[in-house]
């Protein structure tokens, strides 16, 4: 299936890398041949014009024998005396021919690259077409040509101007120009293959990491669901096998799938909490609170299971902390840090929860002189359905501490945990300041605190 995948991103990458460089090649080249066919028929048509006045009389430009001209006809297209354009000039590849109204050539301009019955035949050429401009394939070449009519004459007698352009040399540098984008665009061929090849894989990564997420957790979501179930049909077989007994002499195991049931809904509400963070749903209802008091508020189920084990529970805060959020959520995420220190500090350990505000900073921190954890999974302690190994894992999920993340990073805030193995752990949650000017009165007239 990836790669399927893979090989359907290529394709798609690379077809639209060379189509937006073949839109770009064609259109480059075509621009290039319109502004150049512009600027030749611009200078066709005044050098026709030129020409019908008398300010041009030969082409190359010569100097009359009664010295140089003199007025417009000095500021021509020649741009100065009439001196022959040296090679390459714009006038060196313009050529033209007066014709009678019989047909007949009476004039030649000096320039001429053809014989003179190749010129004739040109000729012919272009005044059996019935355009009045065009372009001829000559013995090679390619000619522009523009026909005008001779002024200074009537209707009936009006010869006829023939000026040829030997386009030649433009047709070849845009052949240049065109072999260059071919091989240039080969190139690009090979490139874009490459290149959306190395995106294609790039783009897999998180494809098949979010697959693999997806496949892991539905296993392990099967695996949690399937054990309360699998105690509650127990239960349920147990008791369905005596039917006679009362249902106090049956409390055991109905306690059982009770216990399992309320298990079970918490698993549940875990994983559609998830499902909601996966779909991009909003999952905050944020108001001012003060967060001492939530944190209190957040500890004091805990103190008897803590006291129940063993453990020295100390809290210590600073009052008071407005914070704008969401309170039910930052309370969850204080139950979860707080259950999982306890589960995992022995009797006679101490699990310690501090809440600072320093300049724009919130930090909730909760240690625990448990059992640690690994460096080498440190940085999937907040995975799903994670489990640092069978002793940590305390009947838990997995899911908490993936849930806690998500809550202060829902906030806009971090989690993290440092430990080491034998030496405790202590995961440190940071929230930017929330404190706003809104002023709600305090549920509790005084800071109070219990160890």
């Amino acid at each position: 299936m990836f790669q399927k995948l893979r090989l359907r991103l290529t394709l798609i990458n690379a077809a639209i890398i060379l189509t937006l460089f073949l839109f770009l090649t064609l259109g480059s080249y075509f621009f290039s041949q319109a502004d150049m066919s512009r600027r030749a028929d611009f200078l066709e048509r005044r050098l026709v014009a030129d020409i019908q006045r008398g300010m041009i009389t030969d082409l190359p430009p010569r100097l009359q024998k009664d010295g140089p001209p003199s007025g417009p006809e000095r500021d021509s297209l020649t741009g100065g005396p009439a001196d022959p354009p040296p090679p390459g000039s714009p006038l060196s590849d313009f050529f033209f021919v007066k014709i009678s109204p019989a047909g007949t050539i009476v004039f030649r301009s000096s320039g001429q690259p053809l014989a003179v019955s190749q010129l004739e035949e040109l000729t012919k050429e272009a005044m059996q077409s019935g355009k009045p401009r065009g372009r001829i394939n000559f013995a090679g070449n390619n000619y522009n040509y523009l026909k005008a009519q001779l002024e200074g004459q009537s209707a009936g007698q009006a010869g006829t101007l023939v000026l040829f352009h030997d386009f030649s040399r433009e047709t070849g540098m845009m052949g240049i120009v065109l072999t260059a984008l071919t091989g240039v665009g080969f190139i690009c061929v090979l490139l874009s293959f490459g290149a959306s090849f190395w995106m294609a894989n790039r783009a897999m990564i998180p494809i098949q990491k979010a697959w693999q997420q997806q496949k892991d957790f539905l296993a392990d979501a099967s695996h949690e669901l399937r054990t309360p179930l699998t105690v509650i049909r127990t239960n349920l077989d147990v008791v369905r096998g005596s039917p006679e007994e009362s249902v106090s002499s049956q409390s055991k195991w109905l306690d059982n799938i009770q216990e399992e049931t309320v298990s079970m809904a918490k698993l549940v509400d875990s994983l559609l909490f998830l499902a909601r963070v996966d779909s991009q749903q909003p999952l905050l209802l944020k108001r001012f609170f003060f967060f001492d008091e939530a944190l209190m508020e957040a500890v004091s189920p805990f103190e008897a299971v803590a006291a129940a084990k063993g453990v020295f529970l100390k809290v210590s805060s600073d009052t008071p902390v407005g914070y704008d959020g969401d309170e039910a959520r930052i309370k969850q995420l204080v139950g979860i840090l707080l259950d999982n220190a306890i589960r995992h500090t022995p009797s006679g350990g101490v699990v310690s929860v501090s809440l600072l505000k320093i300049n724009a900073k919130i930090t909730l921190s909760v240690a625990d002189t448990g059992e640690g954890i690994d460096a080498a999974v440190l940085e999937k302690i907040f995975d799903r359905f994670f489990q640092a190994d069978n002793s940590r894992s305390g009947g838990s999920s997995g899911l908490g501490l993936a849930i806690a993340k998500v809550v202060a990073e829902s906030h806009g805030g971090k989690i993290s945990v440092s430990s080491a193995a034998g030496e405790g752990a202590t995961f440190v949650a940071e929230f930017p300041d929330g404190d706003t000017a809104a002023t709600i009165p305090r549920r509790r007239g005084k800071k109070f605190s219990f160890c």
